[in-house]
């Protein structure tokens, strides 16, 4: 037991005793060390051990590379294929009424359609439409009809918040 405490107060007193290395001028602790004679140390299982843990970064950085890969083919993927086949679906309801679809803009509570009539056909927003469909539930109508009270009625306005880039949170005006 006696051994032990001692062997245990000789690496607490490497742990106190800095050096610095002649070579690159960096501070280092006695503890951290490899004592060598010339020759290259024999691989020990912590080493190995080390090689090991390597190889599993390694490999997950590849991993990490081919999933960002790949999420990056999914965006792009739902950007030119998906995207358009979904316009194409409610396309016949938005040119139907002389809109472009890609104008359209879903929201669908409490209603389904901003449309921002000329923003993606000349860069100049015409004017803005709220679009809905007719429903039987009387809470939604009740809602649609709130709606284009306010509207007729011109209450409603226009805020500009800003959002900061570092916090995220609301600014002041």
């Amino acid at each position: 037991m006696k051994e032990a405490s001692i062997f245990i107060g000789l690496f607490k007193a490497q742990r106190n005793i800095f050096g610095l290395c002649p070579l690159c001028g960096e501070l280092f602790r006695l503890s951290e060390i490899k004592i060598s004679y010339g020759r290259k140390s024999p691989v020990d299982w912590y080493d190995k051990l080390m090689a090991e843990e390597e190889k599993i970064h390694e490999k997950e950085d590849r991993l990490e590379e081919k999933l960002a890969e790949i999420r990056e083919k999914a965006t792009e993927h739902a950007r030119r294929v998906l995207l358009p086949k979904l316009l194409r679906k409610v396309d016949p309801l938005f040119t139907s009424l002389g809109y472009f679809p890609q104008d359209a803009k879903a929201i669908f509570d409490p209603i389904d359609f901003v449309v921002f009539d000329g923003m993606n056909r000349d860069g100049n927003v015409r004017r803005v439409v709220f679009m809905d469909h007719e429903t039987g539930n009387k809470g939604q109508r009740t809602i649609q009809k709130s709606v284009k009270r306010a509207i007729d009625k011109e209450r409603y306005e226009w805020e500009t918040i800003r959002i900061s880039s570092k916090t995220g949170e609301v600014e002041a005006p």
